[in-house]
């Protein structure tokens, strides 16, 4: 049993009565405690609870702790870091020491610094969510100098953090730019409660709900105003909150001839604005993933904000406009405003609250941390065999198909995987069994929800490293005869189990589908992807199936993939000593040379996740590059006629990359991309053909 005190108020010792709690701590800390999106995301977690651990918040004296007492959320007030860092690091450090907790949580980069520092030598694990990390670094520390020492930092103190959480996908791509980090990140987006659907009325009365400060950009708020009222006299602009900046933007107001329509009320309650407004605009220069956004859309209204952040997350492309072009944001929020069919609906991987707090309790297992109650109960669900009342063993019918993941760190996406499996159209019965190849104690939990809506299990697969030894552990354990094979980051779609069990079923073949490239990634992504594929222009949809390889036969990629139980068994399963890549390729070529056929059906799509930032594009095309070469040079040995390759190409190619490299570092993101390809494929060529040539070389 763990024992600590609800503190009181100004003392971080704590001086009442005792609260026992059979559950393991889950230590908070803020550095601040104003009413705004990361209060919010705390008052949400206590309001729903974290399952397995008892939540107490640390931060200063305020408005947080005030409304987090109303909630019976146990509190300890600290002193505000602004009167003295060393301060606030003492009362934490003796605060860890007190409640024992099993891991300690920091919000906002103060908190992340602090916690570090206070806890040398104590024993919890320590966790952040990042809820506010730009791409542009100046925006919130003024200079490169402050950003670049800020950068340096938090580098240094991830290396004591066993996880990362980033509220959206903008915000881990922006803290693995800026911060490269050691510590493994998972993308948790602000969880929302979905209201039910509400009839939208027209209207042009706009609300602008943040903190009044230079990184909301309200005077470009105020300016595209003034066109909508120039366009639609009868529009009215709400700006709602407090901060620095009120009296200049009232002065901004009087100048454009706004007075009369425009008001600034101060602080009001978010949920009635809402109800009193059509349309939110927030031309904003820093957002992540922004609950004012995520509200408006829940609450039915029009929405216009910048193409920055996280907004694209939230938003569809209509209803997104550059910070550049006030005309055509003017223009949306007129749309938005009049034509109610255009307003956004809440994305579906937008989670709930309840599902935002589960996934948090999931990272505390992958950080190490065991609570009471958890996922491990349930275990026994998920045997090969059901029993009955009396114990006896019962003999299920197998299923007519079985899906085989391969899970290594996939915790971020699996579950959008596992959705999607759930809801096939026109499927066979179907099993799912998920080999893992990590040794994951997050696993289980996500598994165990799933429970009721797939005939679903774990298998594992972890005593070797590697994707093929999961694939085969996988297939080796299926129940079915007919297999269906895809990974745990991307997305089948509705008839995909269907169409591949058609296809094996008809005749012994390898079966896929097309790989859809412009649905799950930022646009950017898919488009240097056509780029790097030497497209002109990207076309819509972007699907990809199957190609030749080095001048030799086409191939299946494993993430799609459709075969016989026997026939993947007969053929020797995947090369489990091929790691960095072309597995599926050598699988595909030895079922071609068997005398298999490959057949395609556009009804088996799938999704296909694309990495996002420089740094794993890099890594990625440097892996498949090595891997490609070691595929090469076996084909050789075995006599097949794949292509040449050429040493003295790979030698120029990658001469010229240092140049290419610093032309391209302040290009726009599709262009670095493109060359962060190219500068690992290019490589990845030269040392392969190196490693493979060397006894040549000699």
């Amino acid at each position: 049993m763990t024992k600590f005190q609800r503190p009181a108020l100004g003392d971080s010792s704590g001086s009442t009565q005792p609260i026992v709690s059979a559950h393991p701590i889950a230590l908070w800390v803020l550095p601040v405690s104003d009413i705004g999106g990361v209060a919010r995301h705390v008052m949400d977690v206590a309001r729903n609870g974290l399952p397995g651990f008892r939540l107490v918040v640390a931060a200063p004296e305020g408005p947080l702790l005030d409304q987090l007492r109303v909630l019976q959320c146990p509190v300890v007030v600290l002193p505000d870091p602004v009167d003295g860092a060393p301060r606030f690091a003492r009362a934490l450090r003796h605060t860890v020491r007190r409640l024992e907790p099993a891991v300690v949580h920091s919000h906002l980069a103060m908190a992340d610094l602090l916690v570090a520092v206070a806890t040398v030598g104590l024993p919890p694990a320590l966790v952040s969510t990042e809820h506010h990390v730009q791409a542009d670094q100046r925006i919130f520390h003024g200079s490169a100098l402050r950003a670049g020492s800020r950068r340096i930092a938090h580098h240094s103190r991830i290396r004591r953090f066993d996880h990362l959480i980033a509220v959206s996908e903008s915000t881990r791509r922006a803290m693995v730019q800026h911060w490269h980090p050691s510590a493994p990140i998972t993308v948790i987006r602000n969880g929302v409660d979905r209201s039910p659907a509400k009839p939208s009325q027209p209207g042009l009365r706009v609300l602008s709900l943040t903190r009044l400060s230079p990184e909301k950009n309200l005077g470009m708020t105020l300016r595209v105003f003034a066109r909508v009222h120039a366009a639609e006299p009868a529009a009215r602009l709400t700006i709602a909150g407090t901060g620095p900046q009120q009296g200049e933007l009232l002065s901004l107001a009087d100048d454009l001839g706004l007075s009369d329509v425009v008001t600034l009320p101060g602080f009001v309650d978010a949920a009635t604005a809402l109800t009193q407004h059509d349309v939110v605009l927030q031309p904003s220069l820093a957002d992540n993933l922004s609950y004012t956004l995520l509200d408006a859309v829940n609450a039915g209204l029009g929405v216009v904000a910048s193409a920055i952040g996280g907004n694209d997350e939230i938003l569809p492309p209509h209803c997104l406009v550059s910070l550049d072009d006030a005309p055509a944001m003017a223009a949306a929020v007129i749309e938005q405003g009049l034509d109610v069919t255009r307003r956004p609906n809440l994305p579906q991987d937008i989670p709930a609250v309840a599902g935002m707090c589960r996934h948090v309790v999931e990272v505390y297992a992958d950080a190490g941390v065991r609570t009471t109650g958890s996922a491990d109960d349930d275990n026994d669900r998920h045997d090969n065999d059901s029993h009955d009342d009396d114990g006896a063993t019962a003999i299920r019918r197998a299923p007519d198909s079985t899906v085989v993941i391969a899970y290594y760190r996939n915790g971020s996406t699996l579950r959008a995987q596992l959705d999607a499996l759930a809801h096939q159209l026109d499927a066979p019965s179907f099993e799912v069994v998920i080999a893992d190849n990590e040794g994951s104690d997050r696993l289980a939990m996500i598994v165990a929800s799933y429970a009721d809506a797939l005939d679903i299990r774990v298998v594992d697969a972890h005593d070797v490293r590697g994707q093929c030894h999961a694939r085969n552990v996988g297939v080796r354990a299926a129940r079915a005869e007919h297999i269906a094979m895809c990974d745990a980051d991307d997305v089948v779609g509705p008839t995909w189990v269907a169409a591949l069990h058609r296809m094996t079923s008809a005749e012994d073949v390898l079966a896929t589908g097309p790989l859809r490239h412009d649905v799950i990634n930022p646009p950017a992504v898919w488009q240097a992807k056509a780029r790097i594929a030497g497209l002109d222009e990207a076309p819509r949809p972007y699907l990809l199936g199957p190609f030749g390889y080095l001048g030799y036969e086409t191939f299946v990629m494993g993430c799609n993939l459709g075969v016989r139980r026997q026939t993947f068994l007969d053929l020797g399963g995947m090369d489990e000593t091929m790691l960095g890549g072309s597995e599926d390729v050598d699988f595909s070529w030895r079922a071609l040379e068997s005398g298999r056929m490959i057949t395609v059906d556009d009804a088996a799509l799938i999704d296909y996740r694309l990495r996002v930032d420089e740094r794993d594009v890099r890594s990625q095309a440097y892996r498949y590059q090595r891997a490609q070469l070691g595929l090469w040079a076996r084909s050789r040995r075995m006599g097949r006629p794949v292509r040449g390759m050429s040493l003295r190409w790979a030698l120029r190619e990658t001469a010229a990359l240092p140049a290419l490299w610093l032309t391209t570092r302040h290009a726009d993101e599709i262009t670095r991309l493109c060359v962060a390809s190219r500068c690992g494929g290019t490589t990845g060529n030269l040392l392969g053909q190196l490693s493979v040539r060397r006894p040549r070389l000699r």
